[in-house]
């Protein structure tokens, strides 16, 4: 079986399986903002970073979804000459989707979205002129959202991204603590591509 067959069948196990749950009044949460701390990590050094977002419900089943990442890394290297430059990379993603909540009982919503996607990668030295890229292409994303109790919410999903020449699938699993009704805290795991995994911490204000 393929990624695609294999991401389905967790996700569809998930959904299913919820019903052994205590059930909870609370629906998942899918109006929120939120901001947080990035580690990305490659085949041979790890960037540190930021990672926000914002989700905003339009209709009973519609929502609109803004996610954004930027990690970053400083260097440093010497010329024959002895002189140290420093330089610095950034790398930054946006994705910008419409989704639709194609299973919404209870405490278990199963959803799609799609839209935009960008990268940029930007090296900064202190001698040259900056030296940048960028490219922009689609993402098409599915997943589920489960509330276990009020408390707590889980998040899985899988989404395929076509920016320029990178083609692959990014596979996510994040939590959140509700400390309050709008206060919520999360922890979460990405595998962007064969070369890079994220994990993340962050803080939500839901409405």
């Amino acid at each position: 079986m393929n990624i695609w067959t294999n991401c389905a069948l967790a996700i569809a196990l998930a959904a299913t399986s919820s019903s052994v749950f205590a059930q909870t009044e609370s629906s998942p949460s899918f109006d929120f903002i939120s901001g947080g701390s990035l580690k990305a990590d490659y085949v041979d050094e790890s960037l540190d970073g930021f990672t926000a977002s914002f989700s905003q419900t339009f209709a009973e089943s519609w929502f609109l979804t803004a996610d954004y990442t930027k990690v970053s890394s400083d260097y440093n290297f010497v010329q024959s000459t002895d002189v140290i430059y420093v330089e610095k990379g950034d790398i930054s993603r946006i994705y910008g989707n419409v989704g639709y909540k194609f299973y919404n009982e209870g405490n278990t919503t199963a959803y799609v979205s799609g839209g935009l996607a960008w990268i940029e990668v930007v090296v900064r030295n202190t001698s040259f002129p900056d030296i940048s890229a960028d490219d922009s292409g689609w993402n098409l994303k599915v997943g589920v959202r489960h509330r276990f109790v009020d408390a707590f919410e889980v998040d899985a999903s899988i989404r395929h991204y076509d920016i320029g020449n990178l083609d692959s699938q990014e596979i996510s699993l994040s939590g959140r603590y509700f400390v309050t009704s709008n206060i919520s805290v999360g922890l979460g795991y990405s595998i962007v591509s064969s070369e890079e995994d994220h994990s993340f911490i962050t803080a939500s204000y839901h409405w």
